[in-house]
């Protein structure tokens, strides 16, 4: 059974984009992963498994202060634009930079609650932003670990996370000109023709196996 989850997991992780920091998506501006927490206990004498099972704590593991950058869902939504000029002609530019400032920044923050030596809770929170011309509403991040162990040495386990962030929704709104024309205020595209998500909300499913050697 153990040997078709292990070939099922590689089979997966080789058709899946690379990863940075163990588990995280490279897109991601906050460890959303608990994995720094699960040890391998055969690494240590056997009296001190007792101790590893019952341990429960509280981790902080990224904090972030959107103020040059916007996030939403956990991730870069845009980089705050300053003068920017108009994709249909060079010519035309415009400081749009007031039109995305606001006196709060935006704050990220995220972390684990172990509750014992096999089972964690991942969780974050993020602020929001408002400006004339963006707001991106509160979210925050819920998910589980579990780990089991292979054996009774507990040289290996294979550890399964489910998490996401929730609740985020996104505004923007146009910029007019003097004839009465609506436009995106990042390029000066047509209203028209903008598209975006208005509720990102990022989901995340992650494994992995280790076995110590």
């Amino acid at each position: 059974m153990w040997r078709r989850i292990i070939v099922l997991i590689l089979i997966i992780s080789w058709g899946t984009p690379a990863f940075s920091e163990g588990l995280e998506p490279e897109t991601s501006l906050l460890p959303t992963s608990a994995k720094q927490a699960f040890v391998m206990d055969a690494q240590l004498p056997a009296d001190y498994w007792h101790a590893l099972d019952d341990r429960s704590y509280i981790a902080l593991t990224g904090f972030f202060v959107g103020e040059k950058m916007f996030a939403a869902g956990g991730q870069s939504l845009m980089a705050r634009p300053d003068r920017v000029c108009s994709i249909y002609d060079n010519a035309i530019c415009f400081d749009v930079n007031r039109f995305y400032s606001s006196s709060m920044p935006q704050i990220l923050m995220s972390g684990f609650v172990m509750l014992d030596g096999s089972n964690a809770i991942t969780f974050g929170i993020d602020t929001g932003y408002s400006s004339p011309k963006l707001k991106v509403s509160p979210a925050l991040l819920l998910g589980v670990s579990k780990r089991w162990f292979m054996s009774e040495k507990r040289d290996a386990h294979l550890i399964i996370e489910a998490s996401g962030w929730f609740g985020q929704s996104v505004s923007h709104e146009p910029c007019i000109d003097d004839y009465d024309r609506a436009y995106y205020c990042g390029n000066l595209s047509a209203w028209s023709d903008f598209t975006y998500n208005a509720h990102p909300t990022n989901l995340y499913l992650k494994f992995w196996y280790e076995k110590a050697f």
